[in-house]
């Protein structure tokens, strides 16, 4: 079989060929998992050599790296929106939730098989767990200071995260058992019990 020749669009920035090939490994990604997506295939997506490709980036592991970036300070713009005008536990998950719904659910976000990846590489996991903790130091400064002191504001704020993540999981993986309405308001609930008739904004000015 004759090999597909690659025609490369006319010069562009840099920047530009590094948006290009971002983009087809995001794609790629999405559909075939990080680890039956080569190279070659993300360089042959973008419309770009092999050669190109390492110009811009040392390995598939580095293309991997700057789309967890790309994902996880999105996600961290959204959760500084997000505390800046919610300041009870209930009602940050409930956004939260709220806003993925509106993403597609074979977006990189959703694809477990790609964090799982990325978990495994250390400087991905060493990136992720920092920006885990800023989140974490963010959401413990932000929420109404009835929820405890500092350290139980921390503690809430990874029960939070992690209720958050686990059912955005459990959704890609079994939509059916997953009743975020029922399961927002059961986590309000179980606040109120602890902390008294706040959850859900009772009793503020």
């Amino acid at each position: 079989m004759v090999p597909r020749k690659i025609r490369q669009s006319p010069k562009l920035p840099a920047e530009k060929r590094r948006e290009q090939l971002l983009g087809s490994a995001r794609r790629l990604f999405t559909k075939n998992g990080y680890r039956e997506t080569t190279t070659e295939q993300i360089a042959l997506s973008a419309g770009l050599t092999k050669g190109a490709l390492y110009h811009h980036f040392k390995s598939k592991e580095n293309i991997l790296f700057e789309l967890v970036k790309e994902v996880t300070e999105r996600h961290f713009a959204r959760l500084d929106e997000v505390l800046g005008r919610a300041k009870a536990p209930a009602r940050v998950l409930d956004i939260l939730l709220e806003q993925s719904e509106s993403h597609s659910q074979c977006s990189l976000r959703d694809n477990v098989d790609f964090w799982i990846q990325a978990m495994r590489v250390p400087r991905i996991k060493r990136y992720l767990n920092r920006r885990f903790r800023e989140m974490v130091d963010r959401f413990a400064g932000s929420v109404d200071t009835r929820y405890g002191n500092k350290t139980q504001r921390n503690h809430l704020a990874v029960f939070t995260f992690s209720l958050f993540h686990g059912l955005r999981i459990r959704n890609v993986l079994d939509p059916r058992v997953v009743s975020l309405p029922a399961q927002i308001k059961l986590y309000g609930e179980l606040l109120d019990s602890k902390f008294g008739r706040i959850a859900s904004g009772k009793g503020r000015k």
